[in-house]
């Protein structure tokens, strides 16, 4: 099955050898999925759609469309940001919606998240931040550095950095502190 990655993925090998040294976001996306950067490890990572929907979105928008027809990415898989930081891993992606003015470096995101906007704008999300599964995330708001957003979470409301966030309406959890919003 590995060799079928190997033949069907060789725009895509061509593509990262050429594009890996040029945006460096790519190298650090694919050592957030696999651990490592080498061409065995991207064409590991070939095999998953959603892997494949982060790798496209660094690349222009032409050859996206070309490698995109040959391996299709996640569809339900939505990255509609105009700036995401390197390290973006995401778990399981369908049906996982991301609008947000901006997102830091090592992002992680499960299935069935909602990152979007409001008829006031959309969110600003800081450098490690984890979103969990069937989490909402929507409006102006910004979420600091280093915040967990627990699972079926709706977070409508400025989060500061270092802090755990659950429920609906969310709390959220800082140094052994609860602060309900």
């Amino acid at each position: 099955m590995k060799y079928i990655y190997y033949l069907l993925g060789l725009p895509h090998i061509v593509s990262f050898l050429l594009y890996r040294s040029l945006i460096k976001e790519i190298r650090e996306d694919l050592f957030a999925f696999s651990g490592g950067i080498s061409v065995s490890d991207f064409v590991e990572q070939l095999s998953r759609k959603e892997y494949r929907g982060v790798f496209y979105y660094r690349l222009p928008f032409l050859l996206r469309q070309l490698l995109n027809f040959i391996l299709p990415r996640e569809r339900t898989l939505y990255l509609h940001t105009s700036q995401i930081g390197g390290g973006m891993n995401v778990q399981h992606g369908f049906s996982t919606i991301i609008v947000a003015e901006s997102i830091g470096r090592n992002f992680y995101v499960h299935q069935n998240v909602t990152v979007g906007w409001n008829h006031d704008g959309k969110p600003i999300i800081g450098d490690n931040v984890r979103i969990f599964t069937g989490a909402v995330v929507a409006g102006p708001i910004h979420i600091g550095n280093n915040v967990t957003i627990a699972a079926n979470s709706v977070v409508l409301k400025d989060i500061p950095d270092h802090c755990l966030v659950y429920g609906n309406p969310c709390v959220i959890r800082m140094d052994n502190k609860v602060k309900r919003s």
